[in-house]
């Protein structure tokens, strides 16, 4: 991996953990998950919005399916709530879940492995490649194969 690749994924992964936090504190949850990353991935400029195109996801509808999510699984316990903002400031990756650590980590094997820098699409890739969770659920719910998301990462 040369030095600007490595640049490249450090500035990448700063403004991605950053903006995954937030989002993740923002629905009240203390701690990043990989759905939060996939929210904050999506809302990238850098993203190639072309890769998306032919399914129905973004930023705002992959939010909204991850906060049905929440209230259904609440739902299932017979509690009714809503997200309450958390006001803290960001950690970093190290204060993540460990589905998060690992699809950050599937993303950036599969960077280096392309021998490219770790893009956005790197981290819907991996998160589609989760048979559970969250992130499974709300990709789930809006009607999109997870093989279809992974697909982008190649």
């Amino acid at each position: 991996m040369g030095i600007r690749t490595a640049v490249s994924d450090v500035s990448f992964m700063t403004s991605l953990f950053t903006a995954a936090e937030r989002i993740a504190h923002e629905l009240g949850d203390p701690v990043m998950g990989a759905e939060h990353l996939v929210i904050a991935a999506l809302d990238r400029d850098d993203l190639d919005r072309s890769d998306l195109a032919s399914l129905p996801l973004d930023a705002p509808r992959l939010r909204d399916a991850v906060i049905a999510v929440h209230a259904d699984a609440l739902g299932s316990l017979g509690l009714e709530g809503t997200s309450t903002p958390i006001h803290d400031h960001p950690r970093g990756v190290l204060h993540s879940t460990a589905t998060a650590q690992a699809v950050f980590q599937d993303a950036r094997r599969s960077a280096r492995k392309r021998r490219v820098a770790l893009r956005a699409v790197d981290i819907v890739a991996a998160a589609a490649r989760l048979d559970h969770g969250t992130t499974a659920r709300a990709v789930d719910r809006l009607g999109i194969r997870r093989a279809d998301l992974e697909a982008l990462g190649r």
